[in-house]
């Protein structure tokens, strides 16, 4: 019982001296544990012409379409397996993108990627949603770049 209570007050003591070092840890906890939010962008075009786009995005940055539900607005693709940084593991990202019409004419995309990892030592493997990575940046730059391409004269996406 003694033990309990001086455990308890050394996590108390702990947390205060937290609170005092700053907001940073709270800030990093709580993004660990928070959902990742989809990416979003919004374009000038009709969601049958988006949704047609994000195939093709989808392959030009060298992923498999896996799922393609036009009156849904999804398209799910995955990479394809890559060697882990050490033996006996592999990774592979799948990106998870929804299409909703927001106005006549416009289009918002929302995506997530997310990362999968298997490794011998552990059983099963791990799917994690991705916060921050260069394949956001890839899968709309694509987007757009197909989008101009089925229409010269549209632009940059709409803010």
């Amino acid at each position: 019982m003694r033990r309990l209570f001086i455990v308890s007050i050394a996590l108390g003591a702990l947390a205060l001296a937290g609170c005092e070092s700053g907001d940073s840890l709270p800030t990093r906890i709580r993004e660990r544990f928070e959902p990742v939010q989809p990416k979003i962008r919004v374009f000038d075009a009709d969601q049958r012409t988006v949704f047609d786009a994000a195939q093709v995005a989808m392959r030009r940055i060298d992923f498999q379409v896996s799922r393609a539900r036009a009156v849904e607005g999804v398209v799910s693709g995955h990479s394809g397996l890559r060697s882990g940084e050490s033996f006996g593991t592999a990774q592979q990202f799948s990106l998870e993108v929804h299409l909703q019409s927001v106005e006549p004419g416009k289009t918002e995309v929302s995506v997530v990627l997310r990362e999968q990892e298997e490794s011998s030592s552990f059983a099963g493997a791990t799917d994690i949603p991705v916060r921050e990575h260069g394949l956001y940046d890839a899968f709309f730059g694509q987007l757009e770049q197909v989008l101009r391409e089925k229409n010269p004269t549209a632009a940059e996406p709409a803010k």
